[in-house]
């Protein structure tokens, strides 16, 4: 059993990292991918497991950063949390990241999982939400524009979307944003 000062309500390790629709949802994530450049993505994900006894947070993003085919600069960001309830507060039981694993992490550890996992997070939101723009964009591309006197006439062809994204949507469902919320605001709801 871990020490009260390493014990976290619900709401303090949600909003910690950032993700207090977590609570109401059970799950939440979001992912990205480069279709031009398959060593870029990532993808993040919070979930409740066992009717809330068990949070899980893990993120993983890849990054293709190498000069001229230099595979060592490649760059490879993850992050996993496990805590358990225990009443009605939280222990981290474990915690890694980059590859370093800490079983039993003490509060300076996993004050700064919780700010990785949100920085990080909300790295892999923005690219997520500008990867749907961009997709809107080559979709649904503006018609040129017609000189004043032009007749047309028939209606102009609106471009069809790829079939891989109507396969990607069915897969992924809805893009979800990543929304901080301020701590006060949350709190006050208790």
């Amino acid at each position: 059993k871990g020490s009260k000062s390493m014990m976290y309500t619900l709401d303090e390790l949600l909003m910690k990292m950032g993700t207090p629709e977590t609570r109401e949802r059970g799950q939440i994530r979001w992912h990205y991918f480069d279709r031009h450049d398959a060593a870029a993505g990532g993808f993040a994900e919070v979930r409740l497991l066992d009717g809330g006894a068990t949070l899980v947070a893990e993120l993983r993003q890849w990054r293709s950063c190498a000069i001229e085919g230099d595979p060592a600069g490649d760059d490879v960001e993850s992050l996993y949390l496990h805590a358990r309830r225990d009443g009605s507060r939280y222990a981290v039981t474990k915690i890694a990241f980059d590859g370093e694993e800490y079983p039993h992490p003490q509060k300076s550890v996993i004050e700064l999982g919780l700010s990785i996992f949100h920085a990080r997070a909300l790295d892999i939101s923005i690219l997520m939400v500008e990867q749907a723009f961009n997709r809107d964009d080559i979709v649904h591309q503006p018609l040129p524009a017609l000189p004043d006197n032009a007749r047309v006439s028939r209606a102009p062809r609106v471009p069809a979307q790829e079939p891989g994204m109507r396969k990607a949507e069915a897969q992924w469902g809805v893009v979800v944003p990543f929304r901080p919320r301020s701590l006060p605001a949350a709190l006050a709801r208790h």
